[in-house]
């Protein structure tokens, strides 16, 4: 693997979200943390042309699922469930039904996309993402006992 390209994305990683940041990744900075997510995957991966495209697919599914969730909180809907003198029960489950509707049709299409991406590893490539998820759960359950 290109060292080099490996330095770059962990150094401008770091650079741009320290190394204590314990924040939520797909918030307001989502797009600039795709982009070095995927800088960082590439190079510790050492992704050819081909695996940065499909794993670019997949986080772009992710952040189409985040952004539909986000409208949910924030869209007109919502300000009309609470217009009223009394909360409409039945139209905010209507709504949360019609939201988790298309989060699951969506779901095929995020599964595929990654499963497109992960068969295109190679034996090695598929060991260091391994590492890679082991060492983010690992410090994600850390930082939440923390945070408590």
């Amino acid at each position: 693997m290109n060292f080099f390209r490996r330095w770059h994305a962990h150094h401008e990683f770091h650079h741009h979200f320290g190394h204590g940041h314990r924040g939520h990744h797909f918030g307001p900075h989502a797009d600039g943390f795709a982009h070095l997510l995927m800088a960082r995957v590439g190079a510790k991966l050492d992704l050819d042309s081909e695996q940065q495209r499909r794993f670019a697919a997949w986080i772009e599914q992710i952040q189409n699922q985040r952004d539909a969730m986000k409208g949910m909180a924030r869209g007109p809907e919502l300000v009309g469930l609470i217009a009223g003198e009394q909360f409409p029960r039945e139209s905010a489950q209507q709504l949360l039904d019609a939201k988790l509707d298309a989060v699951r049709a969506a779901g095929p299409g995020l599964i595929g996309s990654f499963a497109e991406f992960f068969d295109s590893l190679d034996t090695e490539q598929r060991q260091v993402l391994r590492f890679m998820m082991r060492r983010f759960s690992h410090s994600r359950r850390h930082g939440d006992a923390a945070n408590s």
